[in-house]
């Protein structure tokens, strides 16, 4: 006898969709052009006392009796998610930390929030994640905030802008790590410091995870030989041809992979490195 269907989505996933609702006309707002619509929830009493259940239970409860074997229901609660993490996300006492929460539970369950790869989502993903693993993340938030307003309207500017979010984000990590270094070292040495620093170096991993690291670092040290060949900052004997809003967008997604990973990876470094 064959075993019933699992969900699509787990309940850890739901009860973080859940979290980020703040009001019910938000909520409405997420969910309109759906045939989603939320469920009365019966008010409760302990005592004299009259208990009103919140937007955030109406939403569990909403979602929890969708069925979430099927696909196509599965991607209208995801569309959904989506709306209401960048509402969420604009409200001025917004918690990264439930942001981060849901895409990792999304991600256990295999789907990702931003799935159009909307470059600007991505970057403030980026934002998001260094304003919760870092004390102080105003030197990426600027690079960040620069980028997003500009993404597109010039290609070198953006290549140079995602050179020096690596070169930031490996500066940070050194730093955390009471790792000296030179105020002229080359990217390709801060990046090697970094991923070193972080225990990250292909050395005595499995095949496969040993391939993806070396994949990753090559890839922040290219997005260094792209803003050095057509990135801003560097004058040209001639114009640099052949460079489009696309390519600049690609080397923007690597340099944002890179990053995400080792502010990920830096959470997990015991106390006491990132101390000294």
């Amino acid at each position: 006898m064959s075993e019933p269907p699992r969900p699509l989505l787990s309940r850890a996933s739901i009860g973080a969709i859940a979290d980020l609702a703040r009001s019910q006309p938000q909520v409405e707002a997420a969910l309109a052009g759906t045939e989603l619509e939320l469920v009365e929830v019966p008010v409760g009493r302990h005592g004299g006392t009259v208990i009103v259940p919140h937007v955030s239970q109406r939403l569990f409860r909403t979602l929890q009796n969708l069925d979430l074997t099927d696909r196509a229901v599965v991607n209208t609660v995801l569309a959904v998610t989506a709306r209401l993490a960048e509402s969420y996300a604009q409200s001025p006492d917004a918690d990264p930390g439930r942001l981060s929460h849901l895409r990792r539970c999304l991600a256990n369950d295999g789907y990702f929030l931003d799935q159009s790869g909307d470059p600007r989502a991505v970057i403030r993903e980026l934002a998001a994640l260094a304003t919760a693993r870092l004390t102080d993340a105003s030197a990426l938030r600027v690079e960040l905030a620069r980028l997003e307003r500009g993404l597109d309207e010039d290609p070198g500017r953006d290549i140079g802008t995602a050179k020096r979010l690596v070169e930031s984000t490996a500066k940070i990590v050194l730093t955390r790590c009471g790792e000296k270094y030179d105020k002229n070292a080359s990217v390709p040495w801060l990046v090697d410091r970094a991923m070193d620093q972080l225990d990250l170096t292909a050395a005595g991993k499995p095949k496969a995870q040993s391939e993806l690291l070396e994949h990753l670092t090559g890839l922040a040290k290219k997005v260094n030989t792209m803003r050095n060949q057509a990135g801003d900052g560097h004058g040209q004997a001639t114009a640099v041809s052949g460079i489009d809003s696309r390519d600049s967008r690609l080397v923007v997604r690597a340099a944002i992979a890179w990053c995400a990973y080792l502010l990920d990876t830096l959470s997990d470094m015991p106390e006491r490195r990132q101390n000294t």
